[in-house]
């Protein structure tokens, strides 16, 4: 994704690190919202999803896998570019 973002190839960047969030409450069920980029088959779209689960990671299988299936979107095509914890009053969806 770096190539089309800006001019930058895979040999000129270096993966530091990788880190999996946890939550601190994990037995509570939140609300989760995603903004994300894709890559259709004809052009790039911005979205924005919301989903229910007890932790972030739920909520992003949640939506590759909706991404996958309604959308058609392979997971490297997909690019996430905020989530945020909402409140009950703050869902749009």
């Amino acid at each position: 994704f770096m190539k089309k973002l800006n001019k930058a190839k895979k040999s000129g960047g270096e993966l530091l690190a990788i880190n999996e969030l946890h939550d601190r409450g994990p037995t509570k069920v939140k609300n989760y919202g995603i903004w994300l980029r894709y890559q259709s088959r004809t052009n790039t779209h911005n979205m924005y999803k919301e989903f229910r689960d007890v932790n972030i990671n739920g909520a992003v299988s949640q939506m590759y896998r909706e991404m996958a299936g309604r959308h058609r979107a392979h997971p490297n095509t997909i690019q996430i570019i905020n989530t945020a914890t909402l409140q009950a009053s703050e869902c749009k969806r």
